[in-house]
């Protein structure tokens, strides 16, 4: 179990007037998250993609940090990443993650796979390949030019994609940034909230203190968040502790944060059932 450093007079249980997405999400209990909330993490890079470590190594460490799950998002080669996994290496890596899960019954290496989308807001990865990941994280981080209108359906694209679970970075970014953002993100927070799409937050410790305004504004949409730390190195998964109380601080729900939920609840998120 992860160390609990919270206050124990912090405010917990239901607000008294309630939480303003009370009718537009399946969450019926506020509290406010812990660090010992956090089953696992959902955005990580080996060095099959770069970075510092390999599959072992790296779930090693998010064994002993107490962690259920966690999910490796390595991203594929496509004319957009040139550095990405080809199918092969795509096709060694499951093999290995197989492997390691077999080993330890009492954690789960997820096979996800982070993809930038293409232009229009499209994958460039054929359906069977995506069929075959447990989760993808979709992201715009080249903005190739587009104005705002632009960049915005390209956002709402990728979203209503029936195989991508995550909008990742540079979300991360636009929801916690102040001022004035290069596309209309309530549009995209409402289209991500319809189709079940989970928007991360940026939770690296050595970025900018974060504006919060737009997290609780997914979260009155309905949405989920992911606590994320675009993990490239073992040593790193611990960040996830400074995401936890950043999130405390901003009030935000629990229940509504991704990676606060079990394996089989966050599996079933994963499925996306039609809405």
């Amino acid at each position: 179990m992860h160390d609990d450093l919270t206050a124990p007079d912090e405010p917990t249980g239901c607000r008294d007037t309630g939480w303003p997405c009370h009718d537009a999400c399946d969450v019926r209990h506020f509290e406010l998250v812990r660090q010992c909330d956090v089953r696992g993490l959902l955005h990580c890079h080996t060095s099959y993609d770069g970075g510092a470590h390999g599959l072992r190594e790296i779930s090693d460490t998010a064994i002993e940090l107490g962690l259920d799950y966690l999910g490796i998002t390595d991203r594929l080669r496509t004319d957009l990443c040139a550095r990405g996994l080809n199918p092969a290496a795509v096709a060694r890596q499951r093999e290995e993650i197989e492997a390691i899960n077999a080993g330890n019954p009492g954690f789960r290496l997820l096979h996800g796979a982070e993809i930038e989308t293409a232009a229009d807001g499209s994958l460039p990865v054929d359906e069977q390949s995506l069929s075959a990941f447990d989760y993808v994280v979709a992201t715009l981080a080249t903005d190739h030019g587009q104005d705002s209108a632009t960049l915005t359906n390209r956002a709402v694209r990728a979203v209503m994609n029936p195989f991508v679970s995550i909008l990742g970075h540079p979300f991360g970014d636009y929801m916690t940034m102040p001022g004035e953002l290069p596309l209309d993100l309530e549009t995209v927070l409402q289209a991500a909230a319809q189709a079940r799409v989970a928007v991360e937050i940026d939770a690296i410790p050595a970025h900018r203190e974060p504006e919060w305004r737009n997290c609780v504004r997914a979260q009155e949409l309905g949405g989920r968040l992911v606590i994320a730390s675009d993990v490239h190195r073992a040593a790193r998964l611990g960040d996830y502790r400074h995401g936890a109380e950043l999130t405390r601080h901003a009030g935000l729900c629990c229940r509504q944060i991704l990676n606060t939920q079990g394996l089989d609840e966050l599996l079933g998120f994963f499925s996306r059932p039609s809405c």
